[in-house]
């Protein structure tokens, strides 16, 4: 055998194992990492406040920025609604679940995260009411302003976040004075 042969082969050979390399390794792993990714994305205590950035918005009036919004915050595995109410500032969310089916610990720390996230990426927005099938929920600015301080765009630095409207949604009577 020439040794440009022996040179083909040898290439050949390291060629397949980068490609069972990539194939069975590298992709399969991107793959998981991708899926804990976006399972985190659904809880309020695990979800990534820069997923969000992008729909900085100085008005609640667009629709299409504001169906994004919340396609990327918490509860966005639940199929759900939107009415945008332009003149008052006032959104309205209509899940098409149950409280019940989701767990009503998660649906509050998911509802206060994501009151906060969208009054702190939407200037305008001055209140969200949540409706699921039985059960409605409303926050105002004001309450949410009394609790994370004001502007609330201040808060949605990462660090900042986690520790000043993640951390506490760990307790039980934090979350309770919401809901009151």
């Amino acid at each position: 055998m020439s040794k440009k042969n022996i040179l083909i082969i040898c290439l050949f050979a390291v060629a397949a194992i980068l490609f069972c390399t990539i194939l069975f390794g590298i992709i399969p792993y991107n793959r998981a990492q991708e899926a804990e990714y976006i399972r985190k994305q659904t809880d309020a205590l695990t979800h990534d406040i820069t997923s969000i950035q992008e729909y900085k918005s100085p008005y609640v009036g667009d629709a299409g920025n504001t169906g994004n919004l919340f396609r990327a915050l918490p509860l966005n595995n639940v199929s759900m609604m939107f009415e945008i109410d332009s003149e008052a500032c006032t959104l309205t969310v209509n899940y098409l679940d149950t409280v019940q089916n989701i767990g009503e610990e998660k649906v509050q720390r998911d509802l206060i995260y994501n009151s906060v996230a969208a009054m702190g990426v939407i200037d305008n927005l001055a209140g969200i009411t949540y409706n699921f099938s039985g059960e409605s929920y409303s926050f105002d600015r004001q309450k949410i302003e009394e609790v994370f301080g004001s502007p609330l765009s201040d808060l949605l630095e990462p660090e900042k976040w986690s520790k000043e409207v993640q951390e506490p949604l760990n307790s039980d009577n934090f979350v309770i004075r919401f809901f009151d």
